[in-house]
């Protein structure tokens, strides 16, 4: 549980207990009518902090109906950081390709002044929509794993691997086309060749054909920590 869901939940029981002290010494009934009065308002209360409790939890925020954006992937795998999971060293990786795919789509977007009709604009939506479904292959894999079948770690292990280093793969190359365009501006006219690389390399990736990242080792002991992969 994050520290701001748990402030909230310390303020709300903290403010549910003085209303219920409150209602008490105000009414001025009998003292069933109080107690029954109180009790209803300590229930109210509980359900309100159950409902904050689901809302907030990994299974629901991990709904794929709501997963439209960055931010919703983000928030996904902050709330499998709370789980008891194996996999935190490659969900905080995930988050850190996350945050560094919004501040690369940023940072192009203030290059071109917000033009909506550059076509690095379209590439860039690729390289989103690249990410983000690779985000949901890691997400899905972190939902499915069994703890108590755990000789199929590896196997995840691997895959985590091998997809996190696709992402770090294409963000490299976005990177560079990045740079290019802020050199050349919005000309679409000028030469960029880590547009066709970046291109090549989506294109690459969705057939897996693609050979041109190192993916590191998969785990022998299932009782190590996940090493971290380096990220651009």
């Amino acid at each position: 549980m994050k520290n701001s869901t748990k402030i909230l939940l310390v303020a709300m029981s903290l403010i549910e207990g003085t209303l219920a002290v409150v209602l008490y010494n105000a009414l001025n009934t009998s003292m069933l009518v109080k107690l029954i009065i109180v009790a209803a308002v300590v229930i109210l209360a509980l359900i309100a902090d159950a409902a904050i409790m689901h809302s907030v939890s990994a299974s629901v925020v991990s709904d794929a109906k709501k997963l439209k954006d960055t931010d919703d992937y983000i928030r996904a795998f902050e709330a499998w950081l709370n789980e008891d999971t194996p996999f935190t060293e490659y969900i905080k990786l995930t988050i850190t390709q996350l945050e560094s795919l919004k501040r690369k789509q940023k940072a192009l977007r203030v290059i071109l002044d917000d033009s909506k009709d550059s076509p690095f604009l379209s590439t860039a939506d690729e390289v989103d929509q690249y990410v983000l479904a690779n985000c949901k292959r890691i997400l899905n894999r972190v939902m499915i794993y069994d703890k108590n079948d755990t000789h199929k770690y590896n196997m995840h292990v691997a895959y985590l691997q091998q997809v996190l280093g696709e992402n770090a793969h294409v963000l490299s190359d976005f990177e560079n086309l990045i740079l290019e365009v802020s050199q050349i501006g919005d000309d679409a006219n000028a030469a960029t060749p880590c547009l066709n690389e970046l291109t090549n390399a989506l294109r690459s990736m969705r057939s897996g054909t693609d050979t041109g990242w190192e993916q590191p080792a998969a785990q022998n002991d299932t009782t190590e920590p996940p090493q971290q992969m380096m990220m651009q």
